[in-house]
Order: structure tokens, then C-alpha cells, then sequence
């Protein structure tokens, strides 16, 4: 007797737990493209073990790394923001939950990170996650930004298509969304293989975040966030 369970008609290669689809072939997808113009501030909150402007191998597991491309080959990245709020929103802050008593933030996690200013010396061409980029793609927000850590093996597969695909109208440097703790934020992820060191320079060099100015800056983005710091 057939079974009456529904066919899985998901893309092989994604689970089938979870909200967001698999990412078409990337030959088939446009995305809407935008610039972020030359000289514009690239504000990164990272591990003091990375160079201000050193990307990323692999290491760790986020929304949209670690990631390869089509042939494997592993593509480093470098997240940030375009303002300070945005790059705590998207690391020290990340997986803050909206209400409770575990909103805290414990100070010694702040030991290893600091915060950078970058601006890159060309032009750099990014594919748009917000506004109608999603809807361009056949996602939504919800399915691919608001989506938890469990979900980051999904999300990284859209990555890779979008990598792949080129943009059509040109290539493409990396990704720009609306922050998803901080949505007065944009954030970005470049991608290693397409966006050289040599094409970022340091605006403002690593600034400790543990103490000092920088400690400063995270304590009032902390408390305006409801964010309580415990030593």
C-alpha cells in the first residue's frame, strides 16, 4: 500500500528540518546588487588572534560561513557593519535573547575582541538580503536572516549560491543585510576570494573592547539594548 507521508521535494544536499528552502542553481539566480562605495566605513568587531583586516579561514560556524566554493575550495570571510552597534549586534550581542535573565553579557567574554575601522580602496559590489533582494531570490527574511544557529548549514548553502552565481551584471564581493539584533545596521560579509587585504585599508586601528574607550562604547550600546554586563 503506497504511503501516504508527503514526497520530501526539498533540494538534496539541505535538511529537511527548518523554514528556510534549498537556494536554486546559481546559474539561475540575479540578485539585486548594490555598492558600497569606496572609502565608506567598515566597522569589525573580531578575535584579537585575526588582523585588523585578516580574513577569516573557516574558523567557527555562522550565518554564512564556513564557506566553499563550487569546487570545494575553502572562501575566507570577514563580517562586519556600518556602525559600531551593528558589529557588536552581529558578534558579542549575537545570540542575545529579546527578554529574560539570560540577558546578560559577562565581561570577561570581551577579553579577546576588538573593534576596527575599515574602508576598502575600491568599490565593492555586494548582493542586497534586504528590502526586495530577498523577494528577488525567493526568500524572505524570517527564512534566512531570523533564522537561529541551528539553521547556518541552510543559510551557508544560500552563500555559496549566491558566490557562485557572479551576479550576472558583475561580480559579486559579498552580501549587505539589515542587522537581524540591530536594524539600524547594515551588516556585510566579504568574501576572501574576490576582496584582497591589499583592497582594505585601517581606518582606525584595533580598539580593545574590554576596557577602556572601547569597554565604553559597549556598555552604552549595552545598556540602551537592556543589556546587563556581570563581571
Amino acid at each position: 500500500m503506497p504511503s501516504s507521508r508527503p514526497r520530501d521535494t526539498r533540494p538534496r544536499g539541505l535538511s529537511s528540518k527548518g523554514p528556510l528552502p534549498g537556494p536554486p542553481d546559481p546559474v539561475s539566480l540575479a540578485p539585486l546588487l548594490v555598492v558600497w562605495e569606496r572609502g565608506k566605513s567598515i566597522l569589525r568587531c573580531h578575535d584579537v588572534r585575526f588582523g585588523a583586516s585578516e580574513f577569516n579561514p573557516g574558523v567557527g560556524r555562522g550565518r554564512f560561513h564556513p564557506l566553499r566554493d563550487l569546487d570545494g575550495r575553502p572562501v575566507p570571510t570577514l563580517y562586519a557593519a556600518d556602525n559600531p552597534e551593528g558589529a557588536f549586534s552581529e558578534t558579542i550581542f549575537h545570540e542575545m535573547p529579546v527578554r529574560g535573565p539570560e540577558k546578560i553579557l559577562r565581561r570577561l567574554s570581551l577579553v579577546p575582541t576588538v573593534l576596527s575601522t575599515l574602508a576598502a580602496t575600491r568599490d565593492l559590489t555586494l548582493a542586497q538580503l534586504h528590502g526586495y533582494g530577498l523577494s528577488r531570490i525567493g526568500v524572505t527574511r524570517s527564512e534566512l536572516i531570523e533564522v537561529g544557529s541551528e539553521h547556518y548549514g541552510e543559510t551557508a548553502a544560500w552563500a555559496r549560491a549566491l558566490h557562485a552565481c557572479d551576479g550576472r551584471d558583475g561580480r559579486i564581493d559579498g552580501l549587505v543585510w539589515v542587522s537581524r539584533q540591530h536594524d539600524d545596521a547594515y551588516a556585510l560579509v566579504l568574501f576572501g576570494d574576490r576582496v584582497a587585504r591589499r583592497d582594505l585599508v585601517v581606518v582606525e586601528p584595533p580598539l580593545p573592547l574590554y576596557q577602556g574607550p572601547g569597554y565604553l562604547a559597549v556598555q552604552s550600546a549595552a545598556e540602551r539594548a537592556g543589556i546587563t554586563i556581570i563581571e
